[in-house]
């Protein structure tokens, strides 16, 4: 009943009618596009008369949906609710307020329009079975790409006039091209376009596959694991090999040395070898490293995951790991290697 509510179809020139359902946009969209215009719903159009992006508005109905079950706000998923709703560019912020049936959240409301100054705004109310939950999504738009099908099928020449391409394919390598993009192989590739000014938008595309549902480390709210953070790290990769459908990668002594020497060089802000130059110097000849920081154990290996030129040991298909972690001063810093068997 709840979902029914949610997707009810919008009508031309609807009016405000007392008690009736809220209008909002899918939360899964087929192409990353930005499009802002006046909301669907009668009455959030009345109380917010800004424009709001759908592409966003969509995510903030997929955050609802999360929220109509569960009173957890979690910021793993918030990337990943605009990925499947079609925006490219990082989420921000989200807030959530519960009303009556067509009750107005007027410090919901105010943090809308303020954010609308410099950023893009999804904007939205549901109904639940107590009333109603409005949801306001906070997006950051460096620039405007051109429409892009997030499936598109293996062969496609996708066109980036302006751009310079990086992208990472389903084997972990990593693609440089400029004005497009040839997805020549199935699986999931992170694309990232960049202008002169830097970079504009991060996307991943699932060549001739499925989007995946939930987002790579979903229940990152969660609280981390109350031992030790190698323990913890474990944990997040062993979940991470679920997600994708694979067998645990096994563990190398020698990688995980390799791992541990970038990770003092990395935690000191040394400058790193190339990583295919230091695993060659130990055996591999076929290996990737990557690095990260952040709040968390989870938070870091988001970050990493969401780097073209990092995420390699994560995605890429390598029967072998290691790994390394500290906690300095609050922030985690990982490293982690992949590589074939020697």
């Amino acid at each position: 009943m709840i979902l029914a509510l949610f997707l009810a179809c919008p009508r031309d020139g609807a009016q405000l009618e007392p008690g009736a359902p809220p209008r909002v946009p899918s939360p899964v969209a087929p192409v990353y596009a930005h499009a802002a215009e006046p909301a669907r719903d009668p009455l959030v159009r009345s109380a917010f008369p800004g424009a709001v992006d759908e592409s966003l508005s969509g995510a903030a109905t997929g955050l609802a949906l999360a929220l109509l079950v569960s009173s957890q706000l979690d910021p793993g998923d918030l990337r990943w609710k605009a990925v499947l709703a079609g925006y490219p560019w990082p989420v921000r912020g989200a807030s959530s307020a519960r009303t009556e049936v067509d009750g107005v959240p007027a410090d919901l409301l105010a943090q809308a329009q303020a954010a609308l100054a410099t950023r893009d705004v999804g904007l939205i109310r549901a109904r639940g079975t107590s009333g109603d939950i409005w949801v306001l999504m906070e997006g950051e738009r460096r620039g405007t790409i051109p429409a892009t099908p997030r499936e598109p099928p293996p062969g496609t020449d996708l066109p980036f006039p302006g751009f310079e391409v990086r992208a990472s394919s389903p084997a972990g390598d990593l693609v440089q091209s400029r004005d497009g993009l040839r997805v020549d192989q199935a699986g999931e590739w992170l694309v990232e376009l960049a202008d002169a000014q830097g970079v504009v938008a991060t996307f991943p595309l699932y060549v001739g596959t499925r989007t995946p549902s939930a987002s790579p480390f979903a229940g990152s709210a969660s609280a981390e694991n109350a031992g030790d953070i190698d323990e913890e790290l474990l944990v997040r990769l062993d979940a991470l090999d679920a997600w994708y459908k694979r067998p645990p990668a096994e563990r190398d002594p020698m990688l995980d040395a390799v791992a541990r020497a970038r990770l003092r060089d990395f935690v000191a802000n040394k400058p790193l070898s190339p990583a295919p130059v230091q695993l060659a110097a130990g055996g591999f000849s076929d290996a990737d490293a990557g690095a990260c920081r952040g709040s968390s154990v989870a938070a870091c290996l988001d970050a990493m995951w969401w780097s073209v030129s990092d995420r390699g040991p994560l995605s890429g298909p390598y029967q072998t790991i290691g790994m390394a972690a500290l906690n300095s001063g609050g922030v985690v810093h990982v490293v982690v290697a992949g590589a074939d068997r020697r």
